[in-house]
């Protein structure tokens, strides 16, 4: 009787323990191919200038799902959240979105894959891309 109660409550300790977490998707898939892109993009130096007004830009950071905060967005609108104005100015920006990638520009909206492509981003060896690498969780058609 005993041993049954102490089971019972190692067993009730973990479940109380376990219920204090709040594991995240990533903890056991790790992380997503968007977010894994994002990464890649914001610590090699791209970047992607828009306006929060933008509908092509809300589009971008769709596709990018929940790693769109990862995204290294320059907002180009004096009255958007953080704008960077001059910084557009300076590097001539008149469309958006528009990506700087290795010192080249894209105008649009452009599907991860040609992100990838363009940034020479690649998925870790032995790593499983469950994105066919186009257009994310988004569809364009939306």
């Amino acid at each position: 009787m005993v041993a049954r109660r102490t089971l019972i409550g190692v067993g009730l300790g973990a479940i109380a323990f376990a219920g204090c977490q709040n594991p995240t998707i990533g903890q056991f898939f790790g992380p997503s191919y968007e977010a894994q892109l994002a990464e890649h993009l914001a610590t090699t130096g791209a970047k992607m200038y828009g306006a929060y007004w933008c509908p092509h830009c809300a589009r971008q950071k769709q596709i990018f799902s929940h790693a769109a905060g990862v995204l290294p967005y320059v907002e180009c609108d004096s009255r958007g959240p953080n704008p960077q104005v001059e910084l557009c100015n300076t590097v001539g920006i008149n469309a958006y979105p528009t990506w700087q990638i290795n010192g080249e520009f894209y105008l649009g909206a452009q599907p991860l894959a040609t992100l990838a492509e363009l940034s020479g981003f690649q998925l870790p060896y032995g790593a499983e891309n469950s994105n066919d690498g186009t257009w994310g969780t988004f569809s364009p058609a939306q």
